[in-house]
């Protein structure tokens, strides 16, 4: 246990530090002041940090370049507007019309509300909020699936934490509160040190490997990910 904890917490030094940006999709959220561009950029890029690591990132510049210099812009603005009833391939299973749902979507609430933090304030589970508020949106797991929720719980993390990595802009959840995002990378590595038993990557392996980290990372458990995350991308 003892050999474990310091391991975890030698990888999450050596990996959690500015260098980590330059290949990650939060790189993109990182070029933007206005807190507004940073959510609705974390949001949209989280919701297509899946599969290959570089074909993410290629797609994710691709989605910047689409939003031009203010993706608060493009989506009050109603620019995504073209994109409805285009079945063409936004990213693998992803169409257009994929794109120009979840930003009507982003659209409603920035009617309504300042930003995204003031719309998700009060809510105890921002994760089943988001499954809700955007249900039936294409890569948004539905509420009845015992998912993982990678991707929410990415984005979550991009804009709680304060980190040399991640962005911190908001403020209702804390840091202890948030789940690691289980990837095919951090599910490998937990399985390999034994911190999760379970053979399906489900919400279940996800509490597990969180209630692990908070062990060794009590005040910041995604701490977690870059240990088991960027262990795992750097030593194939």
């Amino acid at each position: 246990m003892e050999e474990l904890r310091n391991k975890l917490l030698d990888w999450a030094k050596q990996f959690e530090t500015p260098d980590f940006i330059k290949d990650d999709p939060i790189f993109f959220p990182h070029k933007y002041s206005d807190k507004k561009d940073i959510e609705i950029s974390a949001f949209l890029t989280s919701w297509i940090a899946f599969g290959n690591r570089k074909l993410i990132m290629q797609q994710a510049e691709i989605l910047d370049n689409l939003m031009g210099n203010s993706p608060y812009d493009f989506i009050m603005n109603k620019v995504w507007e073209q994109y409805k009833e285009n079945t063409n391939t936004f990213y693998r299973m992803f169409t257009y019309h994929d794109f120009f749902c979840i930003c009507q979507r982003l659209y409603n609430i920035y009617q309504e509300w300042d930003d995204l933090e003031v719309f998700y304030e009060g809510y105890n589970n921002v994760i089943r909020e988001i499954q809700t508020d955007f249900g039936g949106v294409k890569g948004i797991p539905k509420l009845e699936r015992d998912s993982p929720c990678k991707r929410i719980c990415l984005f979550l993390r991009w804009v709680v934490r304060k980190s040399p990595v991640d962005l911190g802009i908001w403020t209702i959840i804390h840091p202890t509160e948030l789940y690691i995002p289980l990837d095919a990378h951090v599910a490998k590595m937990a399985h390999q040190l034994g911190i999760t038993t379970r053979k399906t990557e489900d919400w279940k392996m996800v509490q597990q490997v969180t209630n692990y980290m908070k062990t060794i990372f009590p005040d910041d458990p995604c701490r977690g990910d870059f240990a088991l995350f960027g262990y795992s991308i750097n030593n194939k």
